[in-house]
C-alpha cells in the first residue's frame, strides 16, 4: 500500500494529476491491490506508465513522424474512474467469486483502457487527415470519433501489450491449450474493439460546440457556443467510460461460455 501511495503522491507532484485524481487513483489501487488478482494492479501500472512514457519517448525513434506531442492538463479523479472503476469492479468481484472469466473482465477493462490511450496519443503524430468510421467522413485533428491508420495500428499494440503481460496468468489456470489460446485472442480482440467503440461513441454522441469564431470544440467555453452534434452532458471521459463497459458487457459473456 505504501507503494501505491507513493505511486499517486508523485504522480501529484510531477503534475500528471489532480489532487482529486491522486486520491480516485490511491482509492483504486488500494481496491485493486485489496481485491483483485495481483495481475490486475500490474497491468493497471503498465497502462498508467506505457501511457506517461509514449508521449515524452516514443517519438524520438521515429524520425519520419513529425514531432507533436499532445498536451494534456493534469488528470483529475473524473478520469481515473472513467478509465480505472470497471477493474475495481473487477476486483472486488473477483474477491467475491474468483474465476477465469471475471480475471478475463479485469483484463480487458486495461486493454480497452490502453488500446484506446496509445490510439490517442500515437495516432495524434499521424500525418493522415483523422476520418470517422460510421459517416466515413474527414474530421478536424484532435476531435474524439476520428481515427488515422495509424491510431488504429496503435490501438491494436495498445491492447496486445496487455494481454500478453497477463498471458502467462491464463496460462496458469489452463496451460497451453487451446483454451488459453481462445481467451488471449478474446481478451486482444476485446481491448482493441473497446478503442473502436471508443470512436464510434465519441462519433455519434460526444458533444461537440461552434464558438463565435466558428471553431469546432468538444467543450463549451462560453454560453453562446452552438452545440452542433452530439448529446450536450457527453464529454470525452463518459465516452471512456460508457465504452469500457459496453465492451466488457459483450465480450465476458461470450468468454463466460468458453470456460463455464
Amino acid at each position: 500500500m505504501i507503494f501505491n501511495l507513493l505511486i499517486s503522491w508523485g504522480l501529484f507532484i510531477k503534475n500528471k494529476l489532480t489532487l482529486s485524481g491522486a486520491i480516485a487513483s490511491f482509492v483504486l489501487g488500494f481496491t485493486v491491490l485489496g481485491f483483485g488478482h495481483p495481475i490486475f494492479y500490474i497491468l493497471m501500472m503498465s497502462f498508467l506508465f506505457s501511457s506517461l512514457l509514449i508521449s515524452k519517448v516514443l517519438v524520438q525513434f521515429i524520425p519520419n513522424i513529425k514531432p507533436y506531442v499532445k498536451d494534456h492538463e493534469p488528470r483529475s479523479w473524473v478520469n481515473v474512474v472513467a478509465n480505472g472503476s470497471m477493474l475495481g469492479v473487477a476486483s472486488v468481484w473477483y474477491y467475491l467469486s474468483p474465476s477465469i472469466w471475471i480475471l478475463c473482465f479485469g483484463i480487458i477493462s486495461m486493454a480497452a483502457a490502453t488500446s484506446d490511450t496509445w490510439a490517442s496519443e500515437i495516432g495524434s503524430l499521424s500525418y493522415e487527415t483523422p476520418w470517422t468510421l460510421i459517416k466515413r467522413n474527414h474530421i478536424q485533428s484532435g476531435l474524439s470519433g476520428g481515427v488515422t491508420w495509424l491510431g488504429l495500428i496503435a490501438s491494436w499494440f495498445g491492447s496486445l501489450f496487455i494481454t500478453l503481460i497477463a498471458l502467462p496468468v491464463l496460462v496458469s489456470y489452463s496451460g497451453w491449450t487451446f483454451l488459453t489460446l481462445t481467451l488471449f485472442s478474446l481478451t486482444t480482440l476485446a481491448g482493441f474493439g473497446g478503442s473502436i467503440m471508443d470512436s464510434i461513441l465519441g462519433e455519434l454522441f460526444q458533444a461537440k460546440f461552434k464558438t463565435a469564431s466558428h471553431e469546432l470544440v468538444e467543450m463549451m467555453q462560453h454560453s453562446n457556443d452552438i452545440l452542433v452534434s452530439g448529446v450536450v452532458w457527453m464529454d470525452n471521459h463518459m465516452v471512456n467510460f460508457l465504452s469500457n463497459m459496453i465492451t466488457i458487457s459483450i465480450f465476458t459473456p461470450l468468454i463466460h461460455t468458453f470456460v463455464r
